[in-house]
């Protein structure tokens, strides 16, 4: 990036002008390829240069939460629940980032209205929860309002090496670069595979492989197995079942129950994953029942035990299929057809 800079070295704010601008640029085309958008972009430097952040501290000041020490206005955030109080000006009299996040979620559920704010920070800025939150009741906005995720790093392993990132180092690898390597319906599976807030590992090596212990190929292979058995059932020219018409009381399999009785949770998981915050929650149910019907698939013949059977387990088949494939849409992995 700097090589590419051609202009003024001096020029601080044109040079972090053309840095921010290549790097947005990057961030959105990242997101893209993993089928990521957001409606709307919206600059914090915005809300610095409209004044906007000075008209919050002077709120905050008027609202007794603000005191000067040594010119500097400092956040009383420990009368808040933090553990200590917290600067919101510099000596050279320049905001801290603090007051411009405080600024910008007062912008936000105040002045644009909206009802509730999510936000996702790394783990190193867990410090800046409580007086962030504590802001929004010293400015009058109830701090329930406002709800902060922390989210920690990924690892990659190749080999026998585990790459674990840090920025101070230099140590990252590009998002982009992954997703190529790997493909964006495996991407997003794998960042969803566990709880935003544990660090986690992905193994180049396998999630590349075409084999059962890859957890990306082994929920989609059972997806690809159900689309095969309905091409099969074409080719035999064996009839349509219509459920109405069939007798489901024939499917009593201890492996036709076990992957009845994971899809019925479905609906369930999907709840519980909403309201916890935890998308990850879907993918160990897809895991899970990825695993039942590979066990069905094994020890039960769909199209060989007689007529009446093939219909049950050809409905359970389909069942399972509208199952799988909603899961997967709402974890944004695309459900295929072959493999």
């Amino acid at each position: 990036m700097a090589r590419g800079y051609d202009g003024d070295l001096n020029d601080v704010t044109a040079a972090g002008k053309f840095a921010s601008d290549k790097i947005l640029v990057m961030i959105k085309e990242s997101l893209s390829d993993l089928g990521i958008t957001f409606d709307t972009w919206y600059s914090q430097a915005s809300i610095e240069e409209s004044g906007a952040v000075g008209e919050v501290v002077e709120l905050l000041k008027a609202n007794g939460a603000i005191e000067i020490q040594d010119g500097k206005s400092v956040f009383m955030a420990t009368r808040y629940g933090d553990n200590r109080d917290r600067f919101l000006t510099k000596a050279n009299g320049d905001y801290t980032y603090l007051a411009g996040d405080i600024a910008y979620h007062y912008d936000k559920l105040v002045r644009r209205g909206f009802d509730y704010a999510i936000d996702i920070f790394g783990a190193d800025h867990q410090g800046q929860v409580p007086s962030l939150l504590g802001a929004m009741s010293a400015l009058g906005c109830e701090s329930s309002r406002l709800e902060i995720l922390l989210g920690q790093m990924v690892s990659l392993q190749r080999g026998d090496e585990v790459v674990k990132f840090s920025k101070r180092k230099g140590n990252v690898v590009d998002l982009q670069e992954v997703t190529k390597e790997i493909g964006a319906s495996a991407m997003r599976l794998l960042s969803l595979q566990t709880s935003i807030d544990r660090s986690s590992v992905v193994d180049l090596a396998v999630v590349t492989s075409k084999s059962m212990d890859n957890p990306v190929y082994y929920i989609q292979y059972a997806h690809a197995r159900m689309a095969a058995i309905e091409r099969m059932r074409i080719e035999r020219e064996i009839p349509e079942p219509q459920i109405e018409d069939v007798d489901l009381s024939l499917l009593v399999h201890p492996r036709e129950l076990e992957l009845l009785k994971i899809q019925s949770r479905l609906d369930e998981v999907v709840s519980i994953a909403a309201t916890e915050r935890a998308p990850y929650k879907i993918v160990t149910w897809l895991r899970d029942f990825a695993g039942a019907f590979h066990g069905f698939y094994h020890d039960c013949s769909v199209l060989g035990d007689g007529p009446e059977l093939t219909q049950a387990r050809l409905c359970m088949v389909r069942g399972a299929q509208v199952a799988i494939k909603v899961a997967l849409s709402l974890v944004g992995v695309e459900a295929l057809e072959r493999m």
